[in-house]
């Protein structure tokens, strides 16, 4: 169905025609650095608002241009093209009102700047046109679309604010992302309402991209935005699969490859966990590890690591296996623990590092199961995520790993990891019971930026796993399923 179509009948045409005779509105602009723009906004127009700036504020982030290229798909007034161009961007985009292409073309031209705006809906756009953008912007119309029982405007102005794609403009976007030719470090940045954004995660995770939040708005009313950032997740790594080996860490540690690059293993003998602990698994289970830092540049926490990874594991039980966030326990530091009948141990991760020189490898290693199986193993009880395919967890982990492990490389990046971590601890430990050796009950108030356990009423954190016990859990000291896999 063609977006100016239903439900807009002949009157409503008619009445935006009226309303296209109004007079232009000067409307003065300031960007996300601070500069003023004085625009003209011709009459139906989207002016820039508090999500226009939402994305003004994080395109300012991403510093000059350096004759990289933009493309704006909704080009509205033109203001974000004006900042992006004053910031040496080469900038092109489209827009369905050509109104709204005339207002853009006008102020860069006014402003001195060359621009190349189609006037065409993004899913109309030639690849030839869209392929050299290294950076794809686009304030998607959020609303949820109307009906010809609402109120409502013209199909000019409707197209600006009420989302016409079905599934969400963002899966659209997403859609065309993945049928452009490669560019290195292409990247999206996206404004969807709040309430799309998990949808729009699980899709990108499942076509091979990463999905982060990369800013919010909430409104009085309670609703929200989220500016989410979208970008190839580990573009370069190898993924390969083996029949059967003793350790998917122990093959990974030895082989020269880079961050990103990972084993999957169909069967696996010699599946390890913490110190002596091990591993069983069954064919149809997944056990895979991948190369989380290759010794180039600083290496990560280890803590943070293993508390990125235990996040990684529960964003694909939620975006793959549907799974409700609150239904995945994520039991310091790195096992996953699921509800479904009764609660029992799903899967771990073992996060292991070698030095040579002055080289550093960090392997992590996750077992999952996804087989039936006895109820428990060594006094642990046993969960298991039926009816998900290993070589799809495999795909998802990939894409999710990288996400969260990008994210230790900023500041930013890592109080976020800290502070997600922090709040799925704290929970694991209300439910099952965090005590410390002699049994005195401990909560967790946090993280430290090494990974380290913060509880109340304690200065020190705590980073040694033997120096806790679980009142509702069985302690290491009882079981040999400890962590994971490899």
């Amino acid at each position: 169905m063609n977006r100016m179509d239903a439900p807009f009948a002949a009157a409503d045409a008619e009445a935006e025609r009226l309303r296209l005779e109004r007079t232009s509105a000067a409307h003065r602009w300031t960007d996300g650095k601070g500069r003023p723009w004085d625009l003209v906004i011709p009459p139906t127009v989207y002016p820039p608002r508090e999500d226009t700036d939402l994305l003004a504020d994080a395109l300012a982030a991403l510093g000059a241009g350096g004759g990289r290229t933009v493309f704006e798909v909704g080009v509205g007034s033109g203001a974000l093209l004006l900042q992006m161009a004053a910031d040496g961007w080469n900038v092109t985009g489209c827009d369905v009102h050509p109104y709204a292409v005339a207002a853009s073309r006008h102020a860069l031209a006014h402003h001195g700047h060359t621009s190349k705006v189609l006037e065409a809906d993004i899913r109309d756009v030639d690849t030839s046109f869209l392929g050299p953008a290294d950076l794809i912007i686009w304030n998607t119309p959020y609303l949820p679309p109307v009906s010809a029982q609402d109120a409502h405007l013209g199909p000019l102005e409707e197209a600006a604010l009420s989302d016409p794609v079905p599934g969400g403009s963002a899966l659209a976007l997403l859609a065309v992302l993945a049928d452009l030719p490669a560019r290195p470090q292409r990247r999206a940045m996206v404004v969807l309402g709040a309430e799309a954004y998990s949808e729009l995660r699980s899709e990108a995770t499942k076509r091979g991209w990463s999905c982060t939040v990369e800013g919010r708005r909430v409104f009085e009313d309670g609703e929200g935005l989220i500016l989410a950032g979208l970008e190839r997740a580990w573009p370069t790594a190898t993924h390969a699969v083996v029949a059967s080996t003793g350790s998917t860490n122990a093959d990974l540690m030895e082989n020269e490859g880079a961050v990103g690059d990972s084993l999957r293993a169909v069967h696996q003998t010699k599946g390890r966990g913490r110190r002596t602990a091990s591993w069983a698994s069954n064919e149809g289970d997944l056990t895979a590890s991948w190369i989380v830092h290759d010794g180039q540049g600083p290496i990560p926490a280890h803590g943070l690591v293993q508390a990125a990874c235990a996040l990684a594991a529960r964003d694909v039980l939620v975006d793959l296996a549907r799974m409700d966030v609150d239904d995945v326990l994520l039991k310091w530091p790195n096992d996953l623990l699921i509800e479904q009948h009764v609660l029992g141990k799903v899967g771990g991760w073992l996060v292991e590092s070698r030095q040579q020189g002055r080289n550093n490898r960090v392997v992590a290693g996750l077992g999952l199961n996804l087989t039936p199986g006895p109820s428990s193993v060594a006094g642990t009880p046993r969960g298991s995520l039926e009816g998900v395919d290993a070589s799809d967890l495999h795909s998802a982990l990939t894409v999710r790993l990288c996400t969260r492990l990008n994210a230790l490389r900023t500041k930013r990046g890592r109080a976020s990891i800290v502070a997600e971590a922090s709040d799925a601890y704290r929970n694991s430990a209300s439910v099952l019971g965090l005590t410390d050796i002699e049994g005195n009950d401990l909560v967790p108030t946090g993280m430290d930026m090494q990974g380290g356990l913060s509880v109340e009423g304690r200065e020190e954190t705590i980073h040694d796993l033997d120096a806790v016990m679980w009142r509702a859990w069985p302690s290491p000291q009882s079981s040999n399923s400890a962590s994971r896999s490899a």
